[in-house]
């Protein structure tokens, strides 16, 4: 019997495989063309085969009822649904249709969207996933290395911490350099400065939107692009387009990310004998006899005992958690996305911390055929917990004040004079810097709540009529919380405790009618216009409490004598604006448009109300016509634009004139006065920039190969300057537009499916940029009367902005080891005179750019992002404290190569000395180009390996898009830069500096290097 069941058993499965089932056919294009190569792959599974050199294939399968997805590189995805009897052979021939990706893409534009072969201005697209691939402070640092002709420095390693983003150059010295930021069509808040630079770090608007809501991201570049903006494109402008209900019925999007983070860099300071044989060594070299008096009031025996490493008392490993749950529902009429996200930042700097939850939803109805709603609204609270940094402490106190022969704690009891304690051993000590005592007893946190909201109405009334009525608000609520505890500060017996609070009520009104229609088949015709309105006010006041407990809660007695309450001037700022749009496509080949906006604004003078700004383009699909007859490009195009775009972003009320607050101006004779401060100018107006833009884009290969290169050029004039004027006037400042800058530049970026065949594929996107920055003219104002550049850098005509103007540094003299500079005239010299200085050094890099690789195989998959920066200068500004004058001020280790005896020919450093004046100066804050460093690199920006499973369970009980991933972002540099880190963004004091002072560091914190896990699916 046994024998029996074996036999039959054998016999049924024989019978079952002979009996599979099989599908099978040839593939062809839309020429009958027979295709080698497509993937055919069972959907869900990793059962698949390979079409033939005749476009032959076959599969068999157990399976009745499955979907069959067809693949190659330059044609569109195609699918059958297949449903067979039990050992049925089907013959299935197919046809591939040519991938249109180029021809029915779309971007978003201003006020619109626009198919991609249609527009003929310059516009870089960045898809959500490439911005959620990349762990980062803030979305907007995920751009970085993403779009040509887009330049990003990421932030430094504080968490929450901004980026700078540059498009096609600079074209503003005192004005801000950033550009517009628009979500959803509302104009958002972006002003860095809120808080000034306190703590070693500027406010960031942008880290409380939440990346996971982001569907897309627009860069327009190029002024045909920006045109519609006016007053405010001439800086480029990033469009953010959130998510919206897509598909049928319901589903559900889970993600989590978990990851530890440590510095990309570690400071290379003296321990505590390294330091007081180095402090020793200075002593003695300026003719001082016995032990040197060392700072804090540290004897020499305490500080032989002691050898604190400040670095790793103000760093950690960081942990970062994230979870995002979407719900995504379309059916009938309606539409519905909602997210709600918690994103959980600990920085690798202890007790640092941004902490953000937000929740978004985003609702359409299509009431009718004849009328449609759209809102989109979000809420986002964060709490970031802020430690010192840079100059304020922390990390920058243990790469400077805070030396290793200082304690953390007192060691032993400290009595006074009269035999009373002063100290108490286990104290914190604080007789110098003592960044753990700072850190654990101050509280210090920032508190953002931010509301970006946005509801259209649109009317079709006819065909082809669109008519948009929107309403947008922009609610930013910031709140600066500090602690300090009694004894914080020397002298202070009691606490004190502040809060820095401001509101920003930003809102944006417009209405916007829009027609298209044809002419024949060969015209084909839009026409958009609009008016739109905004008003932007920030209020907020300044509160201080002594005595006080804690933190200053919302229960405050205000008429408490401890209580002071100082309110901030109110900023407001207004734009009206009337916009038009024209659009004319000949035969689908030809495309023609102009654009024109009228800005006016309450920050210009009132001889200048408004302004007119018009731009124009044109594209031809050169591969459309009949004379084409170049095989391997399918696709060519031709473009050019033109365009007048301005800048109106700087202060609200530099136009008017200032005085003096009537407490701060001093009395005469008793009585109160104030004085004049700022000179008034009726003629302030926006910058203009006129530019021009030149390109190509090809598709080659059935667009398996893409392609885009574009040259630009632009002039600013009418720059502003805010100037210091002669004190004889009686006024320190004034605005005027009055410089003029060049910007001109190439880009180029190729995207390509490199290969796909046998379950694997590799997919490349590169791009490379290069600009040109030149200031022409700064009228009749020299380089030092324009503030904002710190560092001596300047604007210098002939050179860019922000050119470091700095004494030339020769070297050592061998015999004596001081430093030789050179004047003005390049005669060497032992005197360090700022007359001296002139422009040196490259601020600007001779490319940059980004390559993303992307393989597949079977379900997995694995990306590369690599970014870099070539031929630009970083000024390593504090070098000149850690590797110049012996001071208070810790040591760098490349000190030792010092000049210690006379015919020393190779010491890279001076012979070390206590008093500047050996040196040839009377500061120890030398600025020359010692520490003008070259800041070339190549850095492994992100690395990603992921596997996707197969579709789990059935219909409505099912998890498809399960992925599994783990990234590492910064997790390899090259560079010559002999600091911390080549890339990264300090804190600025104003826009000029932030415009100006890009390449210099100081102190700053070094980005993180992460380490992530990550689980996504849908169900």
């Amino acid at each position: 019997m046994k024998k029996f069941t074996l036999a039959f058993s054998f016999f049924l499965f024989s019978s079952l495989a002979i009996l599979a089932q099989e599908v099978k056919g040839t593939i062809v294009d839309e020429n009958k063309e027979p295709i080698p190569g497509v993937s055919i792959i069972i959907e869900g599974t990793t059962t698949g085969t390979i079409s033939d050199i005749n476009g032959f294939y076959s599969l068999k399968t157990d399976q009745t009822m499955f979907v069959l997805v067809y693949k190659y590189i330059g044609f569109a995805d195609h699918s059958e649904e297949i449903s067979l009897s039990v050992g049925e052979v089907k013959e299935l021939n197919v046809t591939m249709e040519t991938e249109a990706e180029l021809l029915d893409e779309y971007v978003v534009v201003g006020y619109g969207t626009a198919k991609k072969r249609d527009v003929a201005g310059s516009i870089s697209s960045v898809s959500s996933d490439a911005i959620m691939s990349v762990p980062t402070p803030s979305f907007e640092a995920a751009l970085q290395g993403q779009a040509s002709g887009v330049s990003v420095t990421q932030g430094s390693g504080l968490a929450g911490s901004s980026s700078i983003i540059r498009v096609r150059g600079i074209s503003s010295i005192s004005a801000s350099g950033d550009p517009l930021y628009v979500v959803d069509g509302v104009p958002i808040s972006q002003d860095q400065f809120i808080t000034g630079n306190s703590g070693g770090m500027n406010n960031n608007p942008l880290a409380a939107i939440n990346p996971a809501d982001i569907e897309s991201i627009e860069i327009l570049k190029d002024a045909s692009a920006t045109g519609i903006y006016g007053a405010r494109g001439a800086n480029g402008v990033i469009l953010i387009t959130t998510k919206r209900a897509k598909g049928n019925g319901l589903s559900v999007d889970f993600s989590t990310r978990f990851a530890v983070a440590e510095p990309t860099a570690i400071p290379n300071m003296m321990n505590s004998a390294e330091y007081l044989q180095m402090y020793q060594e200075a002593w003695e070299n300026d003719g001082n006899a016995g032990q040197a008096i060392l700072p804090g009031g540290i004897s020499w025996e305490d500080a032989q005992n002691t050898d604190t490493d400040w670095v790793d008392e103000t760093i950690q490993t960081g942990f970062k958690q994230f979870y995002s749950v979407g719900l995504n529902y379309k059916k009938n009429k309606i539409g519905t996305y909602a997210n709600f996200t918690y994103d959980g930042n600990d920085s690798y700097l202890k007790g640092n911390s941004y902490n953000r939850m937000s929740g978004r939803i985003n609702f359409d109805w299509n009431v009718s055929d004849f009328f449609k709603i759209n809102l989109s609204t979000s809420l986002s609270s964060a709490d970031n917990n802020r430690v010192d940094a840079a100059w304020s402490g922390g990390l920058g106190a243990a790469m400077s004040t805070a030396l290793p022969i200082y304690p953390i704690y007192w060691q032993e009891d400290v009595l006074d004079n009269n035999g009373d304690t002063l100290h108490t051993k286990g104290d914190f000590w604080n007789d110098g810097a003592n960044p753990v005592r700072d850190r654990e007893t101050k509280t210090w946190i920032n508190n953002e709540l931010r509301s970006i909201n946005n509801l259209s109405l649109i009317f079709i009334p006819i065909k082809n009529l669109n008519i948009r009525f929107t309403g947008g608000y922009d609610y930013m609520r910031l709140n600066e919380q500090r602690f300090f505890p009694a004894d914080y500060s020397a002298g202070d017996s009691r606490g004190f405790s502040d809060v820095n609070s401001h509101v920003i009520d930003n809102y944006n009104i417009s209405f916007v009618p829009e027609y298209s229609w044809d002419y024949g088949e060969d015209n084909h015709f839009k026409i958009l216009g609009g008016v739109e309105y905004q008003y932007n006010k920030t209020d907020g006041e300044y509160i201080t409490l002594q005595d006080a407990p804690g933190l200053i809660d919302n229960n405050i007695n205000r008429g408490d004598s401890n209580v002071v309450v100082s309110p901030y001037v109110i900023q407001e700022y207004s734009f009206t604006s009337y916009f038009s749009r024209f659009n004319y496509n000949l035969k689908n080949r030809y495309y023609f448009q102009v654009s024109g906006r009228i800005d006016g604004s309450s920050r210009f003078g009132r001889n200048y109300r408004y302004g007119f700004f018009p731009s124009a383009s044109a594209g031809w699909i050169v591969s459309d016509e009949d004379f084409w007859n170049v095989d391997f490009i399918n696709y060519f195009k031709a473009k050019a634009s033109w365009g007048i775009t301005g800048n109106a972003n700087f202060e609200n009320y530099a136009r008017y004139g200032t005085f003096s607050p009537v407490d701060n101006g001093g009395n005469y004779g008793g009585n109160p006065i104030i004085y004049p401060i700022r000179l008034e100018n009726p003629n302030l107006k926006w910058e203009v920039s006129n530019g021009i833009d030149l390109g190509v884009e090809f598709g080659m290969k059935n667009n398996r190969i893409t392609m885009e290169i574009s040259y630009y050029k632009k002039w600013a004039s009418d720059v502003l300057l805010q100037v210091a004027v002669p004190p004889s006037t009686g006024f320190d400042t004034f605005w005027d537009n009055v410089a003029k800058i060049e910007n001109s530049g190439i880009e180029f970026g190729i995207k390509a499916r490199v290969y796909e065949r046998d379950n694997f594929s590799w997919t490349t996107d590169f791009n490379i940029s290069r600009n040109f920055n030149k200031i022409t003219s700064i009228g009749l104002y020299s380089p030092d009367a324009v503030g904002g550049g710190t560092n001596d850098t300047r604007v210098v005509v002939g050179e860019p902005v922000g050119t470091n103007f700095l004494v030339r540094y020769v070297g050592v003299d061998p015999e004596n080891g001081r430093p030789i500079y050179l004047d003005i005239d390049g005669n060497q010299t032992y005197a360090w005179d700022p007359k001296d200085r002139v422009p040196v050094g490259s601020v600007l890099p001779n490319a940059w750019g980004g390559w993303t690789n992307t393989f597949t195989w079977k379900n997995w998959s694995a990306s590369l992002l690599i970014t870099a920066t070539l031929g630009a200068n970083i000024y390593d500004s504090s070098s000149k404290r850690q590797l110049g004058v012996v001071t208070d001020w810790n040591m760098r280790t490349e000190l030792f190569d010092r000049w210690t005896t006379p015919g020393q020919t190779d010491a890279e450093y001076a012979r070390l000395t206590m008093d500047e004046a050996n040196y040839g100066s009377s500061t120890v804050w030398i600025n020359t180009d010692q520490w003008l460093k070259k800041g070339d690199y190549a850095r492994f920006k992100n690395l990603t390996l992921a596997y996707t499973f197969p579709k789990i369970g059935k219909d409505k009980f099912s998890f498809s898009n399960l992925r599994i991933a783990a990234s590492i972002t910064n997790f390899l540099t090259f560079t010559n830069f002999e600091g911390l880190d080549p890339e990264i963004a300090r804190d600025f004091e104003n826009n000029a500096d932030r415009n100006m002072s890009q390449n210099v560091t100081y102190l700053t914190p070094p980005q993180e290097r992460t380490y992530s896990l990550a689980l996504s699916f849908t169900f």
